[in-house]
């Protein structure tokens, strides 16, 4: 198993390669970046399952599997690539929510494995043996909260610099750095209990607006969930999820609109 510190500068670079991910975001224009960064997206999220996958269980058959499975998604993009790209050279940026849900779903899915991964390494196997144990050892996890509040962050200040405010999601962002089920600390879980429902309370606050009652029903499910962490964590869990899908997905609307309108 790793060391902490280790595990925690190989983390930050990932982390910082994912926001690099998201400034692009901000920055395509064509049909072609947006392919690429799908290829980027989906090539992150095989190199954390082929790790997982070997780090589980080292041999040099796992690593042959880690190895063959971002090759082959590699080659397929690729291929897929070359026979498309005359079609789509010129095609402009669309407004699309299977798009933007698309990409949304593969950052959360990249944090998801990312934690799985850096977990595996920390840990072992050992919580990790069963499908319960897994996603509950890999979302109820520093490496899922600190990294993706630092990824949330981040793109929430590449468009803040820019003159965006996405003021309603913020709450969202104060959620995740104080994870309840996070850390295995004596009073750790009331202390960041009481936070994470005030960050709820205030997320509620700013979208009272009938044009932001999606957001007031993410807030309000946030604080129903947190209480039921006192019961089980995996109401919770799934709603966190789904929160950071619906985070980005937010934001990249309305960058994706900006483009499809001639913004910069």
């Amino acid at each position: 198993m790793a060391s902490l510190l280790l595990l925690s500068l190989i983390a930050s670079a990932m982390v910082a390669i994912i926001i690099l991910i998201l400034y692009f975001t901000t920055r395509i224009k064509t049909f072609i970046g947006l392919f690429f960064l799908y290829f980027s997206l989906a090539m992150m999220l095989t190199m954390f399952l082929g790790a997982s996958i070997y780090i589980y269980s080292p041999s040099n058959t796992t690593l042959a599997i880690a190895f063959a499975i971002n090759m082959a998604l590699m080659i397929f993009l690729l291929t897929y690539f070359f026979a498309i790209a005359e079609n789509i050279s010129e095609r402009s940026l669309t407004n699309n929510p299977i798009n933007i849900y698309g990409i949304s779903v593969l950052l959360v899915a990249n944090e998801v494995l990312m934690s799985t991964t850096f977990g595996l390494a920390q840990f072992g196997p050992k919580y990790f043996s069963s499908a319960y144990g897994a996603f509950y050892y890999t979302i109820n996890s520093y490496w899922f909260f600190y990294p993706m509040m630092a990824e949330m962050l981040g793109f929430y200040l590449i468009h803040y610099v820019k003159g965006q405010q996405f003021q309603q999601l913020l709450p969202l962002v104060g959620v995740t750095a104080f994870p309840p089920t996070a850390f295995n600390v004596q009073d750790w879980f009331p202390f960041a209990l009481v936070l994470t429902l005030g960050a709820s309370a205030y997320g509620m606050f700013l979208n009272r607006k009938r044009e932001r009652l999606w957001w007031f029903y993410i807030y309000l499910s946030l604080i129903f969930t947190s209480l039921l962490l006192l019961v089980n964590a995996i109401p919770y869990d799934i709603n966190v999820i789904i929160a950071m899908v619906m985070y980005y997905a937010t934001i990249l609307f309305q960058t994706f609109e900006k483009v499809t309108r001639g913004g910069k």
